[in-house]
C-alpha cells in the first residue's frame, strides 16, 4: 500500500463545506480516509454527498466550532460513525477587514472565537482519541501570523496565536506520536476571493495577471494546499512536526521591495 494511502483512517475537517476546506476533504477522501465535514454552512452536506456519490465515506455535521458542546458532538459522531479519529484539520476561519481603530469588541471576539478558540476546542475534543494510536493535526495558518497586515488586525493576531499553538502542541503531544503542523496557503484563487475581488472591480483576468508577479508565476489553487495537507498527514511525513510550511509560490521569501532601475517595465508588487 502506498505511504500516501489513508485507507482505514478518519479525518475531521473544520470549515470543510467550501474553499480550501472542501478541497482538503476531497483530497483526503480520495486517498481512502473517512471524512467528517464540520461547518456552519449547510453546503457541507452537498460536499459530503458528492464524496458519497464517488463511493467515498463522508458525513456532514453542522457545527459552530466556537461552542465546546458542538465540536465535542462532532467528534463523538466521528467515533460512532467510523470507530476512530486519526486526523484533525483545523481549517475554519474568517477574515473580516479592519485596522486597530476600526476593530470593535464584537469583531475582535468573533474572529478570535472562530479562528483561535475554535482550533483550541477542536484539538481538546480530539485529543483523547488521537492519543490512542497517534495521529496528525494540521492547522491552517497565514503569512500574516509572522508579518501582519494592518487592515487584517484581528485576523493576523488570531493566526499568530495558531502558530504558537502549533509549536506548543507539537512539543506537548509528541509523546503520544501526535504530529502537529501549520500550513500557510498563500494567495489562493478561491471562489470567495474571486467574488470579493470582482466586487472591488478586479476581474479574474486581473487576478491571473497580478498572480504572475509572484516568484513562481501564479496564484495558488485550493489543490496546492490540499496536496501538502495530504502529504503531512500521511506516512510519508512521520518525522515532521512543529513546522510552519508555506505553500505560497515563494511569496514568503519575497520581501516586496523591487528595484526597477535596471528594467524598462514596472513590476506589479503584491503587498
Amino acid at each position: 500500500m502506498s505511504k500516501l494511502s489513508l485507507v482505514g483512517k478518519t479525518a475531521l475537517v473544520t470549515g470543510g463545506a467550501s474553499g480550501i476546506g472542501r478541497a482538503i476533504a476531497r483530497e483526503l477522501a480520495s486517498a481512502g480516509a473517512a471524512v467528517i465535514i464540520v461547518d456552519m454552512d449547510t453546503l457541507g452536506e452537498q460536499t459530503a454527498q458528492e464524496l458519497r456519490d464517488q463511493d467515498q465515506q463522508a458525513v456532514f455535521i453542522q457545527t459552530d466550532i466556537s461552542k465546546r458542546e458542538q465540536i465535542v458532538h462532532a467528534v463523538d459522531i466521528a467515533i460512532a460513525s467510523f470507530g476512530s479519529l486519526d486526523i484533525l484539520i483545523n481549517n475554519a476561519g474568517i477574515y473580516p477587514r479592519g485596522l486597530l481603530e476600526e476593530t470593535d469588541e464584537e469583531l475582535w471576539d468573533r474572529v478570535i472565537s472562530t479562528n483561535l478558540k475554535g482550533s483550541y476546542l477542536a484539538c481538546q475534543a480530539a485529543l483523547p482519541h488521537l492519543q490512542k494510536k497517534g495521529g496528525s493535526i494540521i492547522i491552517l495558518g497565514s503569512s500574516h501570523a509572522e508579518i501582519g497586515l494592518p487592515e487584517l488586525f484581528a485576523y493576523s493576531v488570531s493566526k499568530g496565536g495558531l502558530l504558537t499553538m502549533t509549536r506548543n502542541l507539537a512539543s506537548a503531544l509528541a509523546m503520544y506520536r501526535i504530529r502537529v503542523n501549520c500550513v500557510n496557503p498563500g494567495w489562493v484563487a478561491t471562489d470567495k476571493e474571486i467574488k470579493e475581488r470582482a466586487a472591488n472591480g478586479q476581474s479574474v483576468e486581473w487576478l491571473i495577471e497580478t498572480g504572475k508577479s509572484l516568484p513562481l508565476g501564479r496564484m495558488q489553487t485550493e489543490e496546492d494546499t490540499s496536496a501538502m495537507v495530504h502529504f503531512l498527514v500521511s506516512d510519508q511525513a512521520t518525522q515532521i512536526t512543529g513546522q510552519f510550511i508555506h505553500v505560497d509560490g515563494g511569496r514568503s521569501v519575497y520581501q516586496g521591495i523591487q528595484d526597477n532601475s535596471l528594467h524598462a517595465n514596472d513590476t506589479v508588487i503584491i503587498e
